[in-house]
This record gives C-alpha cells, sequence and structure tokens, in this order.
C-alpha cells in the first residue's frame, strides 16, 4: 500500500496511508526523538530518530493502530492477525525491557555507570516479575523524555562538569600566578600545564 508524508514541521510528522484512489484512509504521528550513538571513529554522538511518542502527550490511541493494522491485513500484507500482533507487541515489549530490567539487580560504582549484575536466582526473578505485573509496574509507560534515571545522571554529570571546571579555573589562577616569577624550564612547565588544563576546559564546553 502507498504512504504519504502529510506534514513534517516542529519535529512531529503527520503520516498517511492511502487508498485505492491516492486519499488518506489512515493516520499516524511520529516524533523526532534524540538519543545516543556512536560515530564512524566509535565516538559517542547525538542519535536523531523518529519514533511514536508515548504517554499522556501521545496524540494516537489504540484504534488508529488498529486501523493501519487492519488495512495492511485486508491486502494481505500483515501475516497476522491484528489482535495476534497487537498481543506479540505486548508480550515483546515486557519480555525485551521491564522483565529483562526486574531479573538484574543494579550496582553503583562511583564515576561510572551502573553495572547490571545477574546474581538472582530462578525462583528470584520469577518472583519480581509476578510482583511486577501485580502493582502494576511491569505495565508502566514511560513518557516521552529522559527518565527519571537519565534526569538524575545528567544532574550528576552536570554538578561534577561543573566542580571541574571550577578546579581548571582555579588551577590556572595559581599558575598564572607562579608564572610571573618562574625562569626557564619552570616557566615552560607552567605554559604547558596551563596548555593542558585550557584544551580540557574547551573540550568539556565544546
Amino acid at each position: 500500500m502507498k504512504t504519504k508524508i502529510l506534514e513534517n514541521k516542529d519535529n512531529r510528522a503527520r503520516v498517511a496511508l492511502l487508498d485505492g484512489e491516492g486519499n488518506s484512509a489512515h493516520e499516524l504521528e511520529l516524533i523526532l526523538c534524540e538519543g545516543r550513538g556512536k560515530d564512524e571513529n566509535d565516538k559517542a554522538c547525538k542519535f536523531l530518530y523518529w519514533a511514536f511518542e508515548s504517554g499522556l502527550d501521545s496524540n494516537l490511541d489504540l484504534s488508529d493502530f488498529r486501523d493501519w493494522l487492519g488495512a495492511l491485513s485486508n491486502e494481505g500484507l500483515l501475516t497476522v492477525d491484528v489482535d495476534q500482533w497487537i498481543r506479540d507487541a505486548i508480550q515483546y515489549r515486557l519480555n525485551n525491557g521491564k522483565f529483562k530490567t526486574l531479573q538484574r539487580t543494579s550496582k553503583k560504582v562511583e564515576g561510572k555507570p551502573s553495572q547490571r549484575l545477574d546474581n538472582l536466582t530462578p525462583t528470584e526473578k520469577l518472583e519480581a516479575i509476578v510482583k511486577s505485573l501485580g502493582d502494576g509496574t511491569a505495565f508502566k509507560v514511560r513518557a516521552s523524555g529522559d527518565s527519571k534515571a537519565k534526569l538524575e545522571t545528567k544532574l550528576v554529570a552536570e554538578q561534577d562538569k561543573g566542580k571541574r571546571l571550577a578546579e581548571i579555573f582555579r588551577s590556572c589562577r595559581a599558575l598564572e600566578d607562579e608564572a610571573k616569577s618562574a625562569k626557564g624550564k619552570a616557566l615552560e612547565t607552567i605554559h604547558a600545564n596551563l596548555a593542558k588544563l585550557n584544551q580540557e576546559f574547551e573540550q568539556m564546553n565544546a
């Protein structure tokens, strides 16, 4: 079936599935998100991607997806029943999202990202899953944007960055004071250290 981009503005896009006469039959809305990826040199970089918005800000409901999938099914383009596809999608989200998270523990290491440890018994893992199914956390939908954990990590990183920038500033002032009376190799060493600190400062603010 033919599709068409109806609108692409302000990081939001509306796309349509067209009927036999080329008219918009069903529509879905996407948003442009920002994630983290790696460039050709294996360095961390921003990664932009289109995705369906979740949470209260989403303009879509289940009927939008059901209608779209139904149209594909009617044309023989969907290999399973619509309800089966939706069921499998829910199971996939749980199996590869919350369930995997619950079956490992988190270990915090100062100055490093948390490590995920596989140190629970099969029974403990099952109990964690069953609890989440009962209290509803397994089905919790995270709204678009940073999660609480990401926001906390970001805040810590910004605080650490602020501390380091303050340290660089103080070190530079101290070295500049020393340079006023230094000579020869001592002065060269001071200038070299100042250059390193200035480079670090520029990299942190890039």
